[in-house]
């Protein structure tokens, strides 16, 4: 049977820490883009889902989103996305692997 190198197990989770890694940067930095709302002059016309919002205090993390990924750079949006569904299937990889070694069919 022949073992590739990237579903040995340690390897497995060295990508799934070096994804989450990249995904927890990458997603600090588009959280950093969007905290920049509430410091335009127009922020108020730029809210979607709280069109009520009388300070930047009550502008939904929702509005924040939105204008991150407006303003952001692609590459960081693209790699946030990447990672995140990188880290997903190894984590599905690891816990199929996990029940199917642990799985004894009885007779």
């Amino acid at each position: 049977m022949e073992r590739r190198i990237f579903l040995n197990k340690p390897f497995t989770f060295f990508q799934l820490i070096l994804s989450l890694g990249i995904f927890s940067y990458t997603f600090f930095t588009f959280g950093w883009i969007a905290s920049y709302l509430m410091l335009e002059d127009n922020w108020s016309e730029m809210l979607i889902f709280s069109k009520d919002a009388m300070t930047p205090r009550d502008i939904s993390d929702l509005d924040k989103l939105i204008y991150g990924f407006q303003h952001a750079p692609l590459a960081v949006t693209i790699l946030m996305i990447v990672s995140f569904l990188y880290a997903l299937c190894l984590i599905v990889l690891i816990l199929r692997r996990i029940l199917l070694t642990n799985y004894q069919p009885t007779n």
